[in-house]
């Protein structure tokens, strides 16, 4: 009997994103598994930041899972599948979110009028407060410069990372970015004004 080197054991153990996606792309469901546990904390906190709502970003992860179970066999192999992840997680929140826009809109027609939100002098205090005015200015911000800003400023992707995850021009995603922190920086100075 020969003993087995310690990175083949390694390798069989933890594949890389590529030999897993490669196996999914063959048909080994378990092989989703290996990418879920390696990835899904990172998509989760995406989907939460890019969608305001950890209910919806939950289901939109497992959506996530099951379109990259679906697409695995156009993974190019990189080493990381992790911006391959996020690209689809965004596409998902695009479409979720239009989905959401036209229900509102559809609700808006028959809801009742509500009174105004009470101005509380006591939020604007402190670092919770500093929170709640970035949250609502993102909030305000368009959907696709926002999830391009969360992608390069929390998630840490390089702008060509970026284009490859929402498959854009390098160009539309430094000119997104660039609208996309003016105008973030804009609405915290109207806020704190």
């Amino acid at each position: 009997m020969s003993a087995q080197r310690p990175e083949r054991a390694a390798e069989r153990a933890s594949p890389s994103d590529a030999a897993a996606l490669a196996a999914l792309a063959d048909g080994d469901v378990a092989a989703l598994g290996v990418l879920y546990d390696r990835h899904h904390v990172n998509v989760l906190a995406f989907l939460i930041r890019a969608t305001g709502s950890r209910p919806d970003a939950e289901d939109l992860l497992h959506a996530t899972f099951v379109t990259a179970a679906k697409a695995a066999g156009s993974f190019d192999g990189r080493e990381t599948c992790l911006p391959w992840l996020l690209g689809i997680a965004a596409r998902i929140a695009y479409r979720h979110r239009r989905g959401l826009l036209r229900w509102r809109r559809a609700l808006t027609r028959f809801r009742a009028t509500e009174p105004p939100e009470v101005w509380d002098p006591a939020r604007q205090l402190g670092a919770r407060d500093r929170l709640s005015v970035l949250a609502r200015a993102l909030e305000r911000m368009s959907e696709r410069k926002r999830i391009v800003l969360l992608l390069a400023e929390v998630e840490g992707l390089s702008g060509e990372q970026i284009a490859q995850a929402l498959g854009v021009p390098i160009g539309t995603v430094w000119t997104r970015l660039h609208h996309a922190r003016n105008e973030l920086r804009r609405s915290i100075e109207e806020d704190d004004s």
